[in-house]
């Protein structure tokens, strides 16, 4: 049984255009519902006066921004997807290893597919093969000059993870190949894949926040300091992986009889485990009824995650900040199917065809269909993330910020890598900023992005794009766009 997934370097905050186009290094100048996903401490923080200002020339007053009591971030998106060789090899891998047994035994028949799938589809060497999304619903922070901030916000999460074995890995060249010109029958044997662990899944975060800044002396070298946290219910609606998948095949008398591929036998070992856990959108996409969407489906799985936040401002010109999102856990036990299939099997004299019963029931074994056990639940942790970061900002229009961050998992949107980002952001006019940032680590290495956004009155729109040199190369791109609105 084939799973595609990805491993990826987007975070929670891969709906923020901001953040985009920043390579994600906006930890500690994120405020607002911006700082959703990112650092709770900073749903409350400092903002400016309303300020008129009657120039000598006679010119109409300028109203500055005052201080908001509620922002309001509708429908904000984002992704990206990718694979360190090329998009095209995205594309013919997760084409050609779709879940289709029928294919998969014919091709371990013949061995110009074994060597057209080797050579030409698997990689030369290890490679990630990313696809990852985020609908942030809406995200509402109110904010009061005595109490401090609460946030409530909802988001989707979508992501598929895998990390392709190279060819030597994944198919290494020890199998054998006897063709018998008398009978005119071909045998190959020792045949053997180490496929890749996996895991894909959605999931959607009802998150109620609360931020508390604390402003000091203005004598005191520390200015101010926000602490801030978040609760989040999470709701499960998908959730397939699999592990130590492995399968040992030997084929022996294959002959062509009038287009049709006659078997002697078929043996071998299969070791894959697999589970699975999905909402009844899915179910009945899979058995062939009319799927019929709807906003809050039945979940498959049931959770909740933590975030912990604090920001400190130094001077009036450095801020500090650190963070820990998305510690948790959920627990999946809606239309669960768990699998440990580790049997021999032996199949004997049939054509490849589906009219041939014997065929059949070696894709249904291959398929994983008779060690299938329903009901059982199982768990798995939070794509949990520590960040940190330091930010200065010399004048209104513009700062620097450089970042931290590290997963403590390979869950989707999430990555074991220690990733350092730097981004700025410059406003060449009042309503008009540009962004830049480049982040180095994680699958893709090295990251350029670019972005920019507006500003008018009480309305914000941010777009930004994250990896422009990938792009380039024809490997990954993510893009973004938020919005925000100010009352």
């Amino acid at each position: 049984m084939l799973v595609i997934s990805i491993r990826s370097i987007f975070s929670d905050d891969k709906g923020n255009g901001r953040a985009t186009a920043m390579a994600f290094a906006t930890m500690v100048s994120s405020f607002g519902t911006d700082a959703y996903g990112i650092n709770p401490a900073n749903f409350d923080y400092n903002k400016p006066t309303l300020k008129k200002n009657k120039k000598t020339s006679g010119q109409n007053q300028k109203l500055f921004l005052n201080k908001p009591e509620w922002e309001i971030a509708p429908f904000c998106i984002g992704g990206g997807y990718g694979s360190d060789s090329s998009i095209e090899f995205y594309n013919s891998y997760l084409s050609y290893l779709s879940i289709d047994r029928n294919k998969f035994v014919n091709m371990f028949t013949d061995l110009a597919s074994v060597l057209e799938f080797r050579n030409n589809i698997l990689p030369g060497e290890k490679t990630d093969v990313n696809y990852d999304f985020e609908l942030k619903w809406f995200s509402v922070n109110f904010s009061g000059p005595k109490f401090g901030a609460v946030n409530f916000s909802m988001a989707d999460r979508v992501g598929l993870n895998t990390n392709v074995n190279s060819r030597d890995e994944y198919l290494p060249l020890t199998f054998q190949v006897n063709y018998d010109p008398g009978t005119q029958k071909t045998s190959l044997t020792n045949v053997n894949l180490a496929q890749s662990e996996a895991i894909a899944w959605w999931i959607r975060k009802y998150s109620l926040g609360y931020a508390k800044l604390f402003n000091f002396s203005p004598k005191s070298s520390v200015k101010a300091l926000s602490i801030g946290f978040s609760v989040s219910l999470v709701h499960g609606f998908g959730n397939v992986s699999t592990y130590e998948s492995k399968l040992n095949i030997n084929t022996w008398g294959v002959k062509n009889n009038n287009g049709v591929n006659h078997v002697d036998s078929i043996k071998g070992k299969q070791d894959f485990h697999v589970q699975s856990a999905l909402t009844d959108f899915f179910q009945d996409y899979k058995d062939g009824h009319e799927a019929k969407y709807t906003l809050f489906p039945t979940p498959a799985g049931l959770g909740y995650s933590f975030d912990f936040g604090i920001t400190m401002q130094i001077g009036k010109q450095w801020k500090v900040a650190a963070s820990v999102t998305d510690l948790g856990k959920i627990t999946w036990d809606y239309n669960t199917i768990t699998n440990n299939d580790t049997n021999y099997f032996a199949y004997y004299n049939f054509d490849l065809t589906v009219t041939d019963p014997t065929y059949n029931r070696l894709v249904d074994d291959l398929g994983g269909y008779q060690t299938q056990d329903s009901g059982t639940s199982f768990k798995s942790d939070m794509p949990t993330k520590i960040r940190a970061g330091l930010m200065y900002q010399p004048s209104d229009k513009f700062l620097i910020e450089a970042n931290w961050y590290k997963g403590t998992n390979d869950l989707p949107g999430n990555t074991h890598y220690n990733i350092v980002t730097v981004g700025s952001e410059y406003y060449p006019l009042n309503y008009l900023p540009v962004r830049a940032g480049i982040s180095v680590g994680g699958p893709g290495a090295f990251y350029i992005s670019l972005g920019t956004g507006l500003r008018y009155r009480r309305f914000t729109l941010d777009i930004g794009t994250h990896g422009i040199n990938q792009l380039i190369q024809n490997k990954r791109f993510s893009v973004a766009i938020s919005s925000r609105i100010i009352l």
